[in-house]
């Protein structure tokens, strides 16, 4: 027994080592690379001139990468080439947590794989190697799934096996010696050490690493044994993360939040924050046609750029593309060329007002339109209020406070506080011909009336354009926000069951956009030309 607390003592210390972000860099930066020996190069070309030939250098044009084809049909592959899949690009891309840039190679074959998947698929790969990720991060995995991590779980079986039936035999050799009750307990301690150590080892079975390893081994033919069980206790429907999205309001929540003795008190223990996100906040599943929506606009993206150097400028857009290609830049590329929390504060209001100036509409496809909005922009405001570092530096939270106070301070003019769409009624109301900035200064960061502009401008819009429009705005300001947020907060929110940003964040980098690529090739370029006399 204490052979066995030893061992899974250490494995534990081992574990915590190699979970940790310098060790995980150390072990995933290349071996030192010195390129082509320039000095012999040099030495051949004077060499070549002091004999009298003819030399020259010629400087060939860097291969780029990019996409070709115009259009892929999407296929569906079976479950054991997710797996694999996702394993394999796990090796890769599991370096985008410690900071460490790809090559075009990667960006090359990603893009080959995702482009053909179906969307349902794609997000199968992403969330296996989130999963992956998590276990690495946040779990003994690293050292369990090696040759030594799997010994030590036979040894400490066997070692615990051992002691159960030693303490046994010896016992009957000296009956009468220890309690009845000791020794029924004694037992049950080992078989409840016995089965832990079962289960442990049914685990580590029973998992992707598993699989993948038997796969590239002489072994493979238990693969086929340990997919059968995946399939069983991990099904390809089941997400592999929470598969939830917060949501936070702000007409709601100024509508619902009134002073009472307890908020008084609570704001004086520096708690109000707190009791707002419990009271406030709640989640809601991640829809497919959610998924499928930002998977298409991303694909579409990632088409239609045919210079490799636009796949880092698409990141910085967060609502300009979206409006340019509809054609209505001129009249609202103000509301997105503000500070991006501004942006999202504007484009949240102005959503509410228009959903809440929409008659019930019987069209299958505005109600996905208008689903899809309304979630991601309650959800852009939830980040902004309760993970803010999550989004760039910014101050979206005293532009929210002033908002919110403003708001309060409108809404509150009525005897009886409005519902929701009586408050956006009420907002619309007001006319908001000149900039409200021009009118009252800049002391207040509120955007109350700005958003209100915004959404009149939009409802003048057909409806159909209109929430168009508006979900591929918000589509483009998550992606924004997605590959903005610094990597070690994309680790650090997988122990809390993963965030919806950090899922688009992989899928934009799988699909070649984002900052993490050396789009060069890196190849050697020059080349010695001798022309005999």
């Amino acid at each position: 027994m204490f052979l066995s607390g030893i061992l899974k003592y250490g494995e534990r210390t081992w574990a915590l080592k190699c979970a940790s972000m310098d060790n995980l860099r150390s072990g995933m930066v290349t071996t030192p690379d010195p390129g082509p020996n320039y000095a012999k190069f040099m030495e051949e070309y004077r060499f070549t001139r002091e004999a009298g030939l003819q030399a020259e250098i010629i400087i060939e044009p860097e291969r780029r990468a990019g996409v070709t084809a115009p259009a892929i049909t999407e296929e569906t592959v079976p479950y054991a080439t997710v797996i694999t899949e996702a394993r394999c690009f796990f090796v890769t891309f599991k370096r985008l947590f410690v900071n460490l840039i790809l090559s075009f190679q990667d960006r090359t074959m990603s893009q080959a794989t995702f482009l053909r998947l179906m969307p349902e698929q794609a997000y199968k790969i992403i969330e296996i190697e989130l999963s992956l990720m998590y276990d690495t991060r946040h779990s003994k995995a690293a050292v369990i799934h090696t040759w030594y991590g799997r010994l030590f779980r036979c040894v400490t079986l066997v070692s615990t096996m051992t002691a159960c039936v030693l303490f046994n035999v010896l016992h009957k050799g000296r009956r009468g010696s220890y309690d009845g009750i000791d020794v029924l307990i004694t037992n049950l301690l080992f078989g409840g050490a016995l089965c832990l150590e079962l289960s442990a080892i049914g685990m580590m079975l029973v998992s992707y690493w598993t699989y993948a390893a038997l796969q590239g081994s002489i072994c493979h033919w238990l693969s086929h044994l340990i997919l059968r069980c995946i399939k069983y206790f991990r099904p390809e429907s089941r997400a592999k993360w929470s598969n939830l999205m917060a949501q936070h309001n702000l007409i709601s929540f100024c509508l619902q939040d009134k002073p009472t003795l307890v908020t008084k008190i609570l704001g004086l223990l520096g708690l109000k924050g707190h009791w707002d996100s419990w009271l406030y906040i709640w989640h809601i599943d991640v829809s497919s046609e959610l998924k499928i929506s930002v998977f298409r606009e991303l694909k579409d993206k990632a088409l239609s750029i045919v210079d490799t150097e636009s796949y880092r400028k698409f990141s910085n857009h967060r609502g300009q593309w979206a409006l340019q290609c509809k054609g209505y830049y001129k009249e609202l590329g103000w509301s997105v060329e503000a500070e991006f929390d501004e942006s999202i504060l504007l484009w949240h209001i102005a959503t509410d007002l228009c959903f809440y100036s929409d008659d019930s509409n019987d069209d299958a496809k505005l109600t996905e339109y208008v689903s899809i909005s309304r979630a991601v922009s309650n959800y852009m405001l939830f980040l902004l209020v309760a993970r803010p570092f999550m989004l760039t530096a910014g101050i979206g939270q005293i532009r929210f406070g002033d908002t919110c106070a403003e708001a309060k301070n409108f809404l509150g003019r009525e005897a009886a506080r409005p519902d929701e769409r009586a408050a956006a009624r009420m907002v619309l109301e007001v006319n908001a011909e000149i900039a409200p900035r021009d009118v009252k200064g800049d002391r207040s960061k509120s955007v109350l009336f700005d958003a209100c502009r915004l959404a009149k401008s939009l409802l003048e819009l057909p409806p159909g354009k209109r929430w168009r429009l508006i979900r591929v705005v918000w589509v483009e300001m998550l992606c924004y926000a997605a590959s903005k947020c610094r990597s070690n907060f994309h680790a650090k929110q997988l122990s809390n069951g993963g965030e919806l940003l950090t899922v688009v964040w992989f899928l934009m980098t799988h699909l070649g956009m984002g900052e993490q690529y050396r789009i060069e090739a890196g190849h050697a370029r020059a080349k010695l030309i001798v022309e005999k006399n």
